[in-house]
C-alpha cells in the first residue's frame, strides 16, 4: 500500500476469496462458526442485530467528502467510542471527538458522541472526569457501567440509542468494539496500532502503518487504510516545526550563565507507578544536582488526572512506605493551599486550521501549582498543562517511566531516559488480563507472588518498552530495567548533559524516526472522522434500497 493517503476499496460483507494460508482457513471457518453460534447465544450477546450484506456491494472511503448526500446530515446519528486508560483518552480520544465535531459542525450533521470507559488495569481512576471536561462530548460512562451495556443492553442512565451509528475501537479490546457494534446495528471501525486482530469482521480498520497491512491476509485488505499516527496529531504540530533545540538552548546558556539544563521527571499517572517513581525519582535529583554541582533545575509536569494532594502522599516518608523500605528521598510541598484541587480543570485547546501545525506553546498557559522539595533541599517545580507538550519541549532531557509518555515525547523529539525500576513488581497487578491477571488481582501474599511472577516473565519477553524504541525495532533511547540505584540513573542523566552532541544525536533519530508516520493528509483523526461520515453515509444508502 502507498504511503500517501490514498483510496481504499472496503467491502461491504466479508471477502469469500480462498486463502491459501492454512491458518488463515481455520481463522476463517472459526469465525463464521461464531457467527452462527451467536445467533443462538442470546445470553451473551443479547438480542444481537444481525445485518444483510451484499456480496457485490463496493464503496470507497476517500479524503473528499463533500458527495455526502444532504439526507443524511439532518438524520441524528450515534457515534460511540469505545477507550480505557490515561494515555488513550489524552492522545487517542481528544484529537478524534475534536476532528469528529468539526466535521459535523462543517456538513450540518446531527452527531451525537459517546464514550464508554472499558475496564482497564492501567487506568487511574480519572479518566471519566477527564473525558467530562473535552466539550466536544455529549455523554459518557464509567468502565464500572461497561459490561451491563456489552452483555445486558442498558446503562444505568437508561442511554437511548438512534437507528444508524458508527462504534470506533480507540482502545481496549478490539472485540468488545465488535460485540457493541453487533448489538447496536453500527458499523465499527477500529484504529489498530499494532495489529488487526478482527479482520472479517469490522468494516474498517484504519492501521497506523503500512507494515500492519502486510500482517493482514490479502482477503481482508480492502477494509484497511494507513492513515498514520494519531499520537502526532494529538502532539498538534508536525516533526519539521518541532521547536526542540539543543543549538538555542547551549547559546542561551553561553549568553547568561544563570541559564542551567532543564531536567523533567515523568513518574507517571497511577497510583502503582507513582508510589514508586515519586520518591525514585526524587533521589535521581538528589544525586543529579550533587553531580552537577547545583546547575541543574528540575521540573515535574504534573498529569492532569493526578492532583496535588496525590503527589505529595507519595512524597512523603510517612505515608508512603517504599521510601523507608529501599531508602528513597522522601519530599514535602510547598505552595498555596488553594491548588490543592480535586478537580480538573477545563483547558480548551483551539483546533488548528486542516493541514497547517501550530506550536502548542502559543495557545496553552502552563500553571504553576508549587514545588516539590526533597530532603536534599533540591526544589522540583510542579507545573501542569493540558496537553503538557510546551512543558516537554523545555527540558533538556526527560526522566519518564514506560507509558504513554515515551510516545509523546518522542513524537516531540525531546531526548529521553526511559526507567522502569523492579523493586516492587507485585505492585502492578492484573496488568495482562485474562486467567494470569485475574490470578494476580487476588488479595493477600497468593495474589501478590502471583503479580511479581507474571511481570517479572512479561519484563524478560517483552523486548523494548518504551515506544520509540518499539517504532525503529532498535535502541534510540537508553532503557534502564531491573533493580537500578538512583545514583545510576543519575549518572547517566549526567553524562548525556555534559556531552550535548549526545542528545542531539537522539534529538535528530527521534525525528527521522517521525517522518514515516504522519501518512495521511490532514492527519489520521481527520481520517479517521471523514470515514466514519462516510460509513454512516453507506448504512443510509443501503437502508434506503432495502
Amino acid at each position: 500500500m502507498a504511503g500517501s493517503m490514498c483510496p481504499a476499496t472496503v467491502l461491504s460483507g466479508p471477502s469469500c476469496a480462498r486463502v491459501s494460508s492454512p491458518s488463515w482457513n481455520v481463522l476463517n471457518r472459526a469465525s463464521k462458526c461464531f457467527i452462527r453460534v451467536s445467533k443462538f447465544a442470546p445470553l451473551f450477546c443479547g438480542a444481537l442485530k444481525t445485518r444483510k450484506r451484499d456480496q457485490s456491494t463496493i464503496f470507497r472511503v476517500s479524503v473528499k467528502s463533500s458527495h455526502i448526500r444532504a439526507e443524511v446530515k439532518n438524520e441524528p446519528v450515534d457515534v460511540v467510542i469505545l477507550t480505557n486508560g490515561p494515555g488513550e483518552v489524552a492522545t487517542w480520544v481528544k484529537p478524534v471527538v475534536a476532528r469528529l465535531r468539526r466535521t459535523a459542525e462543517d456538513h450540518a450533521m446531527d452527531m451525537r458522541i459517546s464514550v464508554l470507559l472499558a475496564p482497564c488495569p492501567h487506568a487511574s481512576g480519572k479518566e471519566l472526569q477527564l473525558l467530562q471536561s473535552f466539550d466536544e462530548i455529549d455523554r459518557c460512562q464509567g468502565p464500572e457501567e461497561f459490561y451491563s451495556l456489552l452483555l445486558l443492553g442498558r446503562t444505568r442512565s437508561g442511554w437511548d440509542w438512534r437507528r444508524r451509528g458508527v462504534c470506533i475501537f480507540l482502545g481496549g479490546d478490539q472485540f468488545n468494539t465488535l460485540i457493541l457494534g453487533w448489538r447496536l446495528g453500527y458499523k465499527t471501525v477500529v484504529y489498530a496500532e499494532d495489529a488487526a486482530r478482527w479482520p472479517g469482521f469490522v468494516d474498517l480498520y484504519m492501521l497506523r502503518s503500512e507494515e500492519l497491512v502486510l500482517e493482514v491476509p490479502q482477503w481482508a485488505r480492502s477494509r484497511c487504510l494507513v492513515v498514520g499516527d494519531l499520537f502526532v496529531d494529538a502532539v498538534g504540530c508536525s516533526p519539521s516545526s518541532i521547536s526542540w533545540s539543543l543549538s538555542d538552548k547551549l547559546q542561551s546558556r553561553a549568553q547568561d550563565r544563570n541559564v542551567v539544563p532543564i531536567v523533567g521527571l515523568l513518574p507517571g499517572s497511577k497510583d502503582a507507578k507513582l508510589a514508586i517513581g515519586v520518591p525514585y525519582f526524587m533521589a535521581v535529583a538528589d544525586h543529579l544536582h550533587q553531580l552537577l554541582q547545583g546547575q541543574v533545575r528540575f521540573v515535574l509536569p504534573l498529569a492532569p488526572t493526578v492532583t496535588v494532594t496525590e503527589l505529595e502522599r507519595f512524597a512523603d516518608a510517612a505515608s508512603n512506605p517504599l521510601i523507608s523500605r529501599f531508602h528513597w528521598s522522601s519530599g514535602h510541598f510547598v505552595g498555596k493551599q488553594s491548588v490543592k484541587v480535586e478537580k480538573i480543570s477545563k483547558l480548551r485547546q483551539e483546533e488548528p486550521e486542516e493541514g497547517s501545525t501550530w506550536n502548542s506553546s502559543e495557545l496553552l498557559k502552563v500553571e504553576e501549582l508549587g514545588q516539590l522539595v526533597t530532603e536534599g533541599g533540591v526544589v522540583i517545580d510542579i507545573q501542569q498543562q493540558f496537553p503538557p507538550y510546551s512543558l516537554y519541549q523545555g527540558c533538556s532531557v526527560c526522566l519518564t517511566t514506560v507509558g504513554t509518555n515515551t510516545a509523546e515525547l518522542g513524537t516531540l523529539g525531546v531526548p529521553m531516559l526511559v526507567v522502569l525500576p523492579t523493586y516492587f513488581l507485585e505492585t502492578f497487578r492484573g496488568a495482562t488480563g485474562g486467567i494470569l491477571g485475574l490470578l494476580s488481582a487476588i488479595p493477600g501474599q497468593a495474589g501478590a507472588a502471583m503479580a511479581h511472577f507474571v511481570n517479572l516473565f512479561i519484563l524478560k519477553t517483552a523486548g523494548f518498552i518504551s515506544w520509540p524504541n518499539r517504532w525503529a525495532g532498535e535502541t534510540i533511547v537508553p532503557e534502564l530495567i531491573g533493580e537500578i540505584d538512583p545514583q545510576e540513573v543519575a549518572a547517566l542523566a549526567a553524562e548525556y548533559l555534559q556531552s550535548p552532541d549526545r542528545l542531539q544525536a537522539m534529538h535528530e533519530r527521534l525525528l527521522d524516526l517521525q517522518m514515516p508516520r504522519s501518512v495521511s493528509k490532514g492527519g489520521a483523526a481527520h481520517s479517521i472522522a471523514v470515514a466514519v461520515q462516510q460509513l454512516l453515509y453507506c448504512v443510509r444508502r443501503r437502508s434506503d434500497k432495502s
